[in-house]
């Protein structure tokens, strides 16, 4: 199984925050215009369904990894809230339930320091979400 290695604050792979568009492109990601969000006016761009990478003003701003992804060496999708809590500590902030769909509720649990905000779903790692520092 192929893992992808999370960076806190630096990248995903190859892929590192403030790529240009271009060399995102010329790794073979493309756009999902369905996904374009225009709240944030980020543009999403992917090549299969583990991650997700979001554009803004022509560089990657932030990186969501929904599969097969590690930090250190540890695996993150599937873990449990204490294995979160042993590899990367206590997380500044628990936010509330949010209802993701009408059967789904997740709660995002943030770490500051390492720009990671990751959703849990019952007990467990569903999403990491990657950014850069501001």
């Amino acid at each position: 199984m192929n893992f992808h290695e999370i960076k806190p604050r630096i990248s995903v792979d190859n892929i590192h925050f403030g790529l240009s568009l271009q060399t995102l492109v010329a790794e073979g990601y493309a756009e999902d215009v369905d996904c374009f969000d225009e709240s944030t006016k980020w543009k999403t761009f992917k090549k299969d369904d583990d991650c997700e990478f979001y554009v803004k003003d022509g560089s990657v701003v932030c990186i969501a990894c929904f599969k097969n992804c590690r930090i250190n060496g540890v695996p993150i999708i599937g873990e449990s809230v204490g294995r979160l809590v042993a590899t990367l500590g206590q997380a500044d902030e628990i936010g509330d339930p949010i209802w993701v769909s009408d059967d789904q509720q997740q709660i995002p649990y943030e770490f500051f320091p390492l720009g990671l905000q990751i959703w849990v779903e019952s007990g467990r790692v569903v999403s990491v979400f990657c950014n850069a520092i501001y």
